[in-house]
C-alpha cells in the first residue's frame, strides 16, 4: 500500500470538497491555458494530512512557484559567480573587458563626493578633458552600496569587490522581472521555464557575471520592468475602462502607470539609449491603436496610461535635465542629460495626447477604420518636420541615433560589437549566435514558429501584441549590433521557454498536472491512477541533454579569464607604481591639467585610467582617435614625436591585440589606425601565392609601409632597429626605450619617451659607423643597433635612448659598441644624459 493511502486513514473525518481549476489541460484550442487559480482560493480548512505530497505542493501555486523561481535564481547566481574563481586577486579585482574600468573610476569618484558623478574628466581625451556621457544610475547604486558595506570609508578593494557584485545582483533581478513579463504573457510555466533559460545563458550572464560592472545588465533589468509595469496598468485599464475623466476612480492602473513612469526616469538615468526603449512602447502603441480600431475597440485606456506614465517620467527627468551642467546651459544633447531628455518625456505625453485626439476625432467621424494609421502617418511626416523646422538640435540628435544603430559612421565601422551579429571577421558567421545563444536559439526558433503560427488564430491579448512588438525590435537590434547580444539574449531564453512549454505540453505535461491536482480519494477511486506519461520523460530528457551545450558553454566561457585584461591590469599596475603620479586623479575640474598622458590605442585607455591612474589620450569613448591613429602609422620617428609634444605624452602602451587580421591575428585592430587616420589600409600589405599540393593560395604579408610605421617598430623590434621581419634594416629609434613586457598571452609593452643622450665622435669621412647595445627583457635579448654616415670631416652623432648599465626589467649591457673601418669604441651613457638630453663624447677612432 502507497504511503499516501496510510497517512490517509487515520483521519477519520470527512475530507471536504477542494476546487480545483480545470483550465490548465490541454486541448486542441490555440488559446494559452490560462493560469490555474490561486491559493487563496483553496478552501483553507482542509485537512492536508490527507493529500499526498504533490496535491499539497500543486494546491500552494505561490509557494511552489517561489519555490522554484528560488531554484532558478540559485543556478544563476552560480553560473555569474563563476568569474570571481579567477577574477579576486591579492588586493584588486580583475574586471571583465573595457568599460567596467570607467565605471570603476566614476564609482570611486562618487564614493569620494557622494552622491555626485562626474560630468567632466581631466583624465581623459588628454590633454583637453572630455565630457562624460554616461548617465549615473550604476556608478551611484555602486558607490553607495560601497559606502554602506565599508561604513563610509571603505578601501580601495571594498569598493572593487562590492561593484563586481552589483551586475550578478542585477542580473538576478532581471531574471525575475523577465518571469514577471513572461508569465503575463503567457502563463507561470512558460515563465518559469525562460527564467531557467535565462539563468544558464551565456548572452544573459555575459553583462551580468561577477566583475562586469557596466550599465547594460540595468538596461535589461530596468527595460522589462518598465514593461511589465506598463502592460499591468494597460491590462486594468482596459479591463476597468479607464478613461482621462475617471483617473481617479481607477486607482490599480494609475498606480502602475505611475509606477512605470518612475521605471521609464531610472532608464533615462542608467542608460543614454533610453529612447530605444521608449520607442519600442511607442511602437506597440501605435499598433494597438490600430488593432482596437480594426476591432471598434476604444483606446482611451491606452491614452491615459501612457499620458500617466510619460506625465510622471517627466516630473521626475524634468528637473534632473533643467539643472544638469548641459540644462543650465541650454544644449540639447541625447548623450548628455540635459533638454534633450525633458523634450523627450514632454513628446512621450504629447505623442499619446495627439493620439488620443486622432481617434476621437476618427471615431466621431464614423470613419472606417484604416483612417485611423493612414492619420498616424500624416501625423508622424507633420510631427517630423515640425521638429525639424522648429527643434532642429532634437532632429539632429534622434538622426544621430539612427546612425548609430546602423553603424553609419567612420568610427562606428571600426568597433567590433557594433558590427553585425552575423558578421564575423569581415565575414558571414555564426561565431557570435554559437558563443552566447549556444543549443538554446533552436528551441528559441521553435517556440518562435510555435507563436506565430498560433498568432493569427486568436484574437490577441495586450500582452501578446506587445510581446510581439518587442520581440522584433529586439531580434532586428541584436542583428544590426552585437552589442545587444544580452537583449537579444532575454528574447531568447523567453521564446525557448514557450517553445519547450509546447513540447511539454503536446507530450502531456498539462494532463499529468491536472490528475496531481486532483484529491487523493479521487484518485483512488479512479480506473487508472495518475502516471508520468513515458513520451513527457522522453521529452524532458531530451530537452535538458539539448540545454547541456548551453550550460557548458557558460562554465567554459566564465571560467576562462579573458588573456588581455590579465595583461593590461599587469601592465597598468606597472605603470602605476613605477612612473611619477599626475594630480588631479579624482577631479572634475575643467582647469585641471595633469602632469602628463600615456599614448595609446583606443581600446586600452579604460585601464590606464583607472588601474594605472594616468591620463590617457585616447579611451574607449573613442576619444582622441585621430591623434592615436596618426601616432602609431607615422612612418618616421619625427612625425611621431611631435604629436607626442602636442599631447605632453611620458610612455607609450601597446598589446599584441594592435597587430593586423589580416596577417592572421583573428583579432588584430592594425587595420583600423590607417582607415581612422583616412587611408587605404590595403597601402600597407601585399599579397603572394604560396604553394600548395595541386593548388596555389593567396597570402597576405606587411610590407615596408607596415613594417615602417611606429607601432611596428615598437611591437616587432622593441625600437631597437636591426633588419624588419621582412629584410629591411631599419635604425634604432632615438627617444623610445623599452621599460617592461607583461607574460601573459597578450603581452602588454611600456616604452618611455626621452630626450636621449647625444654620442659624437669622429671617424674617417665617409665611413659608416654602426652603433650597438645588447638590451634584455626576461630571456629575450636583442641588439640595438643604428647606422649613421660620418660627414667630410669625419664627425658622426647617435641619440640613443637607452642608458648603459640599466637594471630593472629591462637591462641594457654595460657599454655601447661603436664601430667603423677605423676601428671600435666602447662609449658608457649614464641615466641622466639620457633623460637630460646630454652629449657623450666618443673621441675618435
Amino acid at each position: 500500500m502507497s504511503s499516501s493511502k496510510k497517512k490517509s486513514r487515520a483521519p477519520k473525518q470527512k475530507l471536504p470538497e477542494v476546487t480545483i481549476d480545470k483550465t490548465v489541460a490541454v486541448t486542441s484550442s490555440t488559446q494559452e491555458p490560462a493560469a490555474e487559480m490561486p491559493a487563496a482560493a483553496l478552501n483553507p480548512e482542509a485537512p492536508q494530512t490527507q493529500a499526498s505530497l504533490a496535491s499539497k505542493i500543486l494546491s500552494m501555486k505561490l509557494s511552489l512557484s517561489s519555490f522554484l523561481l528560488l531554484g532558478i535564481l540559485a543556478v544563476g547566481l552560480a553560473f555569474r559567480m563563476l568569474p570571481s574563481t579567477y577574477a579576486i586577486r591579492d588586493g584588486y579585482v580583475l574586471f571583465a573587458e573595457f568599460d567596467p574600468y570607467y565605471h570603476m573610476r566614476r564609482i570611486t569618484y562618487a564614493v569620494e563626493n557622494f552622491p555626485f558623478t562626474n560630468v567632466f574628466d581631466p583624465y581623459v581625451n588628454y590633454p583637453h578633458g572630455f565630457f562624460v556621457g554616461w548617465p549615473p544610475l550604476l556608478d551611484v547604486m555602486g558607490a553607495t552600496l560601497a559606502l554602506i558595506v565599508g561604513l563610509g570609508n571603505p578601501d580601495t578593494f571594498t569598493i572593487e569587490i562590492v561593484s563586481a557584485l552589483l551586475p550578478v545582483g542585477l542580473g538576478l533581478l532581471a531574471i525575475v522581472a523577465a518571469y514577471f513579463f513572461v508569465r503575463d504573457v503567457f502563463n507561470e510555466k512558460v515563465a518559469l521555464l525562460a527564467a531557467f533559460v535565462m539563468a544558464i545563458l551565456p548572452a544573459s550572464i555575459f553583462r551580468a557575471s561577477f566583475g562586469y560592472v557596466d550599465h547594460h545588465v540595468l538596461e535589461v533589468l530596468l527595460s522589462l520592468t518598465t514593461y511589465v509595469l506598463f502592460m499591468r496598468a494597460v491590462s486594468r485599464a482596459k479591463a476597468q475602462g479607464l478613461t482621462l475623466r475617471n483617473l481617479t476612480q481607477n486607482r490599480e492602473p494609475v498606480i502602475y502607470a505611475a509606477l512605470a513612469g518612475v521605471a521609464t526616469a531610472a532608464m533615462v538615468f542608467a542608460w543614454d539609449g533610453a529612447p530605444i526603449f521608449l520607442g519600442i512602447i511607442v511602437l506597440y502603441s501605435l499598433l494597438q491603436y490600430t488593432v482596437d480600431a480594426w476591432r471598434k475597440d476604444s483606446s482611451e485606456y491606452l491614452s491615459s496610461v501612457g499620458i500617466v506614465t510619460a506625465v510622471v517620467a517627466l516630473l521626475l527627468v524634468g528637473p534632473a535635465a533643467v539643472t544638469s551642467y548641459h540644462g543650465m546651459r541650454f544644449e540639447i544633447s541625447a548623450i548628455h542629460l540635459s533638454l534633450f531628455h525633458l523634450i523627450l518625456m514632454a513628446g512621450l505625453a504629447g505623442f499619446f495626447l495627439c493620439m488620443e485626439g486622432l481617434r476621437l476625432a476618427v471615431a466621431r467621424a464614423k470613419a472606417p477604420w484604416f483612417v485611423l494609421p493612414a492619420g498616424i502617418v500624416i501625423l508622424g511626416a507633420i510631427g517630423a518636420l515640425v521638429v525639424k523646422t522648429f527643434l532642429p538640435a532634437v532632429f539632429h540628435n534622434l538622426e544621430a541615433g539612427l546612425t548609430f544603430l546602423r553603424s553609419g559612421s567612420l568610427v562606428l565601422s571600426s568597433i567590433s560589437e557594433v558590427a553585425p551579429l552575423l558578421y564575423w571577421t569581415g565575414q558571414f558567421s555564426l561565431t557570435l549566435i554559437e558563443a552566447f545563444l549556444s543549443s538554446a536559439v533552436l528551441l528559441a526558433i521553435v517556440g518562435m514558429a510555435w507563436f506565430i503560427y498560433l498568432f493569427p488564430a486568436r484574437r490577441p491579448s495586450n500582452e501578446e501584441i506587445f510581446f510581439l512588438t518587442w520581440s522584433v525590435a529586439i531580434i532586428v537590434l541584436g542583428l544590426l549590433q552585437s552589442r545587444f547580444i544580452y537583449l537579444l539574449g532575454a528574447c531568447v531564453a523567453i521564446y525557448a521557454g514557450y517553445g519547450m512549454y509546447k513540447i511539454l505540453a503536446t507530450a502531456g505535461l498539462e494532463q499529468l498536472l491536472e490528475g496531481l491536482r486532483k484529491p487523493v480519494k479521487e484518485q483512488s477511486r479512479a480506473r487508472n491512477p495518475v502516471k508520468v506519461p513515458p513520451l513527457l520523460i522522453v521529452a524532458a530528457v531530451l530537452l535538458l541533454l539539448l540545454l547541456a551545450p548551453t550550460a557548458y558553454a557558460s562554465y567554459t566561457r566564465y571560467t576562462t579569464p579573458e588573456p588581455y585584461t590579465m595583461d593590461w591590469n599587469q601592465a597598468a599596475l606597472w605603470l602605476k607604481d613605477n612612473s611619477p603620479a599626475t594630480s588631479f586623479t579624482y577631479s572634475a575640474n575643467m582647469s585641471a591639467r595633469p602632469e602628463y598622458s600615456v599614448m595609446n590605442w583606443w581600446d586600452d585607455g579604460n585601464f590606464i585610467l583607472y588601474r594605472a591612474e594616468r591620463p590617457a589620450v585616447s579611451n574607449n569613448f573613442q576619444t582622441g582617435i585621430d591623434a592615436c591613429s596618426r601616432y602609431f602609422i607615422a612612418q618616421d620617428e619625427a612625425s611621431a614625436n611631435q604629436i607626442m609634444d602636442e599631447h605632453n605624452s611620458r610612455y607609450v602602451m601597446i598589446d599584441k591585440r594592435m597587430t593586423s587580421g589580416t596577417l592572421g591575428y583573428s583579432i588584430g585592430t592594425f587595420e583600423n589606425m590607417p582607415t581612422l587616420a583616412g587611408e587605404d589600409p590595403s597601402r600597407y600589405f601585399m599579397t603572394y601565392r604560396m604553394p600548395q599540393p595541386y593548388r596555389s593560395e593567396i597570402a597576405y604579408e606587411g610590407n615596408d609601409r607596415y613594417y615602417g610605421t611606429m607601432f611596428s617598430r615598437l611591437w616587432y623590434g622593441w625600437g631597437c632597429g636591426g633588419m624588419s621581419p621582412i629584410g629591411g634594416l631599419q635604425n634604432g629609434l632615438e627617444h623610445y626605450r623599452l621599460l617592461y613586457i607583461t607574460d601573459g598571452v597578450d603581452p602588454v609593452m611600456i616604452f618611455e619617451y626621452v630626450r636621449g643622450a647625444t654620442i659624437s665622435g669622429t671617424s674617417e669621412p665617409g665611413a659608416k659607423v654602426e652603433i650597438r647595445l645588447n638590451v634584455t627583457c626576461g630571456d629575450t635579448t636583442r641588439i640595438y643597433n643604428s647606422i649613421a654616415t660620418a660627414d667630410s670631416s669625419g664627425a658622426y652623432s647617435f641619440t640613443v635612448p637607452y642608458p648603459t648599465g640599466m637594471a630593472g626589467d629591462v637591462r641594457t649591457g654595460p657599454e655601447y659598441t661603436i664601430t667603423s673601418g677605423a676601428g671600435t669604441v666602447k662609449v658608457q651613457v649614464p641615466e641622466d644624459a639620457v633623460t637630460d638630453g646630454r652629449t657623450i663624447t666618443a673621441g675618435g677612432m
